[in-house]
Parts: C-alpha cells; structure tokens; sequence
C-alpha cells in the first residue's frame, strides 16, 4: 500500500463508512498494479455496491480500465474481454471481475462456473457480504441461517432465513484446475498472497472475501476489521487457499494455514471459553433476535452453528487434517 503504483482505487466511491468491500478492492488493485505495474489490469464489475456507489458518469474511483456490466454476465463480459487481449497480443494483461454475492453465489452462478470451466486466464474477486445489500437487504444463498435481513424477516413461523449457507469455494474447488481462496482483508498477509498467487496462476483464480457490511450486518462503522477476524476465529467464515501447483491430491492442494486452532473443533479464548459461531452472531444486529435477554438461544441460530462447524470438519477433512 506503500508503493509507488498502490493507489489505484482512490476517493469518491460514494459507498458506506467503514465498508468492507472497498478495503479489499483498494487492497487488490495495489497488489497487482505495485507487483505487475501500474497498467497491468483490467477490470468488469457486476452490478452491486461496489458499481452503483462507484459509477456516477463521468467519474469512477479507478485509475485502471475499467467496465460497468449487468447483475449476473461480468464473468462472460470478461471471457470476451479476455479473447481479444489475447488476440491482440497481450496476454500478460491481469483481467479481474468484481461481484457480491447476489453476483456470483446466485444470478451471476453459472456465468461464474462457466468461465471457470474454459480454463481462461481471469480472476475473480467475490465480495461477499451475505446479503444484496445494494438492493435493500435482500437475503441470498451466501446468507447464513437464521439470519434476519429485510426480505428474511424474524416473525411468529420463520426466524430468519430458514436456508442453510451455499459454501461457493468449496463448489468452485470441484472444479479442478482453479486457484481458490477464502480470505478476508482484515487477515493482510493471507490476503495479500492470495492476491499475488492468483495472479500468477495460468488459469483461473476466484477469491472469495469476506466483507462485512455495516448497515445490514448491525455493527459500527469501525468494526470491519474486527468482526473480520471474528468471523475467522469462530469457524463462521474459515479462510484457506486451494492451489492445482502444489500437487494431485486434495490434501496436498488445500491448505488452511492462517486459521486458529486448525486440529481442533473451535478456537478458544484466553479464558479457555470457546470461541464458536454463537460467540460471533452476538456481536452483530443481524443475529440479535436469537437470543433471549436471558442468554437463550433459537434452535435456528444453533442449527448454524452445527452448520459451521460441519463445514470446519469438511475442510478439515479435505486438507488431510481429519
């Protein structure tokens, strides 16, 4: 961020304070403009917060070329994108798509897969906030259960959204021969080598941040950084790097190395209290319905939790650790 090619993503985004989603697109651009050079890249945006707050004509918050596309085709603007650079002999050029996840998790799925599948040379930046929260706070397949957005309202019959959470990384991992990363722009250095690795990957790469939101997630407006790391620490958002070059099988392609306490259920406090998913949907508005005033719980938010520490054993099992 330092560097003399980092500021590549400047002011008048127009977007939240505190917005997690302008950390990692401020903190992706410096690494691939600093390390490849301050015209190395590209970008299609899909349609979200990080466009509609972004794109008032003439202006945008980008020194890099950039394009404005549709709610769910930027993966297949920038196949398009990327067949005429290539043709035109640039091959070298770093061609990024940016989405939420109504973007990518949803609408924008299969144009995602797709460009995955043809092996292309693009990268991908997920910006997942769990909820379309450019279009009032909708829930999406990114969403947790039990949370409660606008359209998932806590009422007499549902609590929240009833669907369990649609674990996109996992899903792209099955696609074979793609770099993938869970990571969150609170964890720099995971970030930032994630960032650098996909860009090195000859194929294609999807990095998928978490990027807390502060109006639909209920928290303050300095608490991106902080409820980042919480979300790692409690096994909610785990972060890990999927890499084809390391070797043939899953385990030796899977690494969760930045996670807490990787051999083990959930992290723990200094006090020895366990850091699990109900430690972190406490600290955060979006849960608060959950609990009682007496510390009580919905079955709901502990079928999350069930939920998140299955997905932890399945990584865990993926990785060789299990």
């Amino acid at each position: 961020m330092l560097g003399e090619h980092a500021i590549g993503y400047v002011g008048g985004a127009g977007s939240c304070a505190g917005f997690g989603e302008a950390s990692a697109i401020r903190m992706l651009v410096a690494a691939t403009r600093q390390v490849h050079g301050p015209e190395s890249m590209g970008i299609v945006a899909a349609t979200g917060c990080n466009t509609v707050f972004g794109a008032t004509y003439p202006f945008n918050p980008y020194r890099v070329p950039w394009t404005n596309s549709l709610f769910e085709n930027a993966p297949a603007v920038a196949m398009g994108i990327r067949s005429r650079w290539d043709a035109a002999g640039h091959p070298e050029r770093k061609l990024w798509v940016f989405g939420g996840d109504g973007a990518m998790y949803d609408i924008g799925f299969q144009s995602l897969s797709r460009m995955v599948a043809s092996g292309a040379d693009i990268k991908v930046l997920v910006l997942d906030t769990q909820v379309y929260s450019n279009t009032g706070g909708q829930a999406s397949t990114a969403t947790f259960g039990g949370q409660v957005t606008k359209l998932s309202a806590y009422g007499k019959a549902v609590h929240g959204r009833p669907e369990r959470r649609k674990e996109l990384a996992r899903i792209l991992m099955a696609h074979g021969e793609v770099y993938v990363a869970s990571t969150t722009p609170a964890h720099l250095n995971h970030f930032y080598r994630s960032v650098i690795e996909a860009n090195e990957f000859p194929g294609p790469a999807v990095i998928v941040a978490y990027t807390p939101c502060m109006p639909e997630h209920g928290i303050a407006d300095d608490a991106a950084t902080r409820q980042a790391k919480l979300a790692v620490e409690s096994r909610a958002f785990p972060i890990f790097t999927y890499d084809p070059r390391r070797g043939e099988s899953m385990a030796e392609r899977l690494s969760l190395q930045g996670n807490p306490a990787i051999k083990e259920d959930w992290a723990r406090s200094p006090d020895g209290a366990a850091l699990d998913f109900l430690t972190f949907a406490r600290t955060e508005g979006r849960f608060a319905q959950h609990f009682g005033r007496d510390g009580s719980e919905t079955p709901e938010i502990l079928a999350t939790q069930d939920d998140r520490l299955e997905n932890w054993h399945t990584l865990q099992e993926m990785a060789g650790i299990l």
